[in-house]
């Protein structure tokens, strides 16, 4: 057999190259920077069990909160999901609150929206005396349009008798109110079809 030639035996066969690839340095990750903190924070006796009756400590929840607070602290993403009982809410607020600069926390559903602004937010800011600015954002269909409710009134065609009451009492309503949020106006449902008409 000469030098030249393959040999026939597999197991003499050079095992096929392994393709490693690196990827480019990243800045150092400060994992951890506020760890401390947020288990002082959420300890039994830390400053949310003093500013939040009932509130009692969750590991779970104390571990989803520094995993905000690294992501915060890193300026990376976080994906987490969690059970319930867990207090999620809370384990996004705090360190949102306390070193997120501008958040924007979006909601799923309307309750959920409410819960976060009328109850959770006030109740964590006052916790941790967080000096912080919050604004409720909604969509343009969550407002009344002066054009839209014009244009209804002045076509008159309404196909169920139970809108023309709803309409009237949206006319009503836009002499009075200063911002126009249809929330505000509980007599008409949220689901009756005359909103889609005059927003």
């Amino acid at each position: 057999m000469s030098n030249t030639q393959q040999s026939a035996d597999p197991a003499a066969e050079p095992a096929p190259a392994s393709i490693t690839a690196s990827a480019p340095a990243l800045a150092p990750v400060v994992e951890g920077e506020h760890d401390a903190e947020v288990d002082a924070l959420f300890s039994a006796d830390g400053t949310l069990a003093e500013g939040i009756p009932g509130f009692r400590p969750r590991q779970s929840q104390t571990d989803m909160a520094k995993a905000v607070a690294s992501a915060i602290a890193t300026q990376g993403s976080l994906i987490a999901e969690a059970g319930t009982g867990t207090g999620k809410t809370f384990a996004y607020l705090v360190p949102a609150l306390l070193w997120g600069g501008k958040v924007i926390v979006s909601t799923g559903t309307k309750n959920l929206q409410d819960q976060l602004f009328l109850r959770d937010i006030p109740v964590v800011r006052k916790a941790l005396n967080a000096p912080v600015t919050v604004a409720l954002l909604k969509g343009r269909g969550n407002y009344l349009c002066h054009f839209h409710l014009d244009r209804t009134l002045q076509n008159g065609r309404l196909t169920a008798r139970e809108d023309v009451g709803y309409l009237r009492e949206i006319a009503r309503f836009m002499k009075t109110t200063a911002t126009g949020d249809k929330a505000e106006l509980s007599r008409v449902p949220e689901n009756a079809t005359v909103w889609n008409l005059v927003t």
